[in-house]
C-alpha cells in the first residue's frame, strides 16, 4: 500500500472556509458573523462540522457568543492560541532548554533588524529585552518574544541587553564600511 494523505478533517475545512469567508467579506472585529444555519448553507457545509469550528474558534478567543445576540468577530490580538498550546508543549526540563535557545535565536534576529535601522546609535536600552524588541517595530516578533520568555521563567539581565545593543552597533557599523 503506498503512502496515502488523510484528507483535513470536515471540522478543519469549516474553519478554512469561515477564515475564508471573513476575509472576503472584510469582516472586523465587533462585525456580526453569520448563523450556524446561514454560515451551513452558505459554505455547503455540514451543520455539524459548523458547530464544531466555531466552538474551536470561540475557545481560541477568535469569535464571542452572546446568547440572544449572535456570534462575533474579536480582536484577533486577543487571541489565546499560543498560551494554550504553550501550557501543553512548554513543560519539562528538556523543553526550558529548548525554550532558552529560541529566546537566544530570537533576541538574535532582533538584534539584525536593529542593525539594519539607521537609527540605532540613537536607541537608549533603559529596560527590558522587550523594550529592545519593541523598537524593531516589528510586533510579532515582540509577542513571540514575550511568550517564550514567560515559559523560559528567566529573569532579564540588563547589563546582557546594554552588551547586545553594542554588538548590534558593531554590526550596523561593519556593514556601513
Amino acid at each position: 500500500m503506498t503512502g496515502s494523505v488523510r484528507p483535513p478533517s470536515k471540522f478543519l475545512a469549516a474553519i478554512a472556509q469561515i477564515q475564508e469567508m471573513i476575509k472576503r467579506d472584510r469582516l472586523r472585529p465587533g462585525d456580526k458573523i453569520p448563523s450556524e444555519r446561514e454560515l451551513s448553507d452558505k459554505l455547503s457545509i455540514g451543520r455539524s462540522s459548523v458547530r464544531e469550528a466555531l466552538r474551536a474558534l470561540e475557545l481560541l478567543g477568535l469569535i464571542e457568543t452572546r446568547r440572544g445576540e449572535g456570534t462575533f468577530l474579536r480582536d484577533f490580538k486577543d487571541h489565546q492560541l499560543v498560551p494554550l498550546i504553550g501550557t501543553f508543549l512548554f513543560d519539562g526540563d528538556q523543553t526550558k532548554e529548548e525554550l532558552h535557545d529560541v529566546k537566544a535565536i530570537l533576541e538574535l534576529g532582533c538584534l539584525a533588524i536593529l542593525a539594519g535601522k539607521a537609527d540605532l546609535d540613537s536607541i537608549e536600552l533603559t529596560g527590558s529585552f522587550e523594550e529592545l524588541t519593541g523598537k524593531t517595530g516589528n510586533r510579532l516578533l515582540q509577542n513571540i518574544w514575550m511568550i517564550i520568555s514567560n515559559y523560559a521563567g528567566s529573569d532579564p539581565d540588563h547589563e546582557r541587553l546594554q552588551k547586545l545593543l553594542v554588538s548590534a552597533r558593531q554590526i550596523q557599523y561593519s556593514k556601513r564600511q
